[in-house]
């Protein structure tokens, strides 16, 4: 009995670890450590209690998972390790760049080829198709794709 406790208690303590190191790994190894609670049950103890403690502890394990699902999101603990909102209209591109097309400004680094340079009162992250511009020069964008703007010479 002692053996079947201990595995049960591993196995939890395992999957509460998963929490807070996520990967899978030692979700996956408490989930393990519960079956194999499951089968010690089941063929060393006699009859219907083998099979009840092995039931008992394959239901234990997808109680808990349920659990750690569904309620631990909701605690306190929970809401610090979850992103606040969700992402589902969240956007990697930053769209106002593309009005940059054609504008000119001022590198404000020198540009090698990356750098920053003063574009419509903004500075932006922009490159160079592979010249090298000092600080200080003109430069007007030549293309804007997605979030890279690339300038040249004025």
């Amino acid at each position: 009995m002692q053996t079947y406790i201990a595995l049960v208690i591993a196995g939890t303590a395992l999957m509460v670890l998963e929490i807070f190191l996520p990967g899978g790994i030692s979700g996956l190894a408490g989930g393990l450590l519960f079956l194999l609670a499951a089968w010690y049950a089941f063929f060393h103890f006699d009859g219907w209690t083998g099979m009840g403690l092995a039931i008992a502890a394959i239901v234990a394990a997808c109680a808990f998972v349920t659990l750690v699902v569904t309620l631990f999101p909701r605690t306190r603990v929970g809401r610090k390790l979850a992103l606040p909102t969700d992402l589902k209209e969240s956007r990697a591109d930053d769209l106002s760049l593309a009005s940059l097309a054609g504008a000119e400004g001022v590198a404000d680094t020198t540009l090698r080829p990356a750098g920053f340079a003063t574009l419509g009162g903004r500075r932006v992250d922009v490159v160079t198709r592979g010249d090298e511009i000092p600080a200080g020069t003109r430069v007007r964008v030549v293309e804007v794709e997605g979030n890279r703007v690339v300038v040249a010479r004025a």
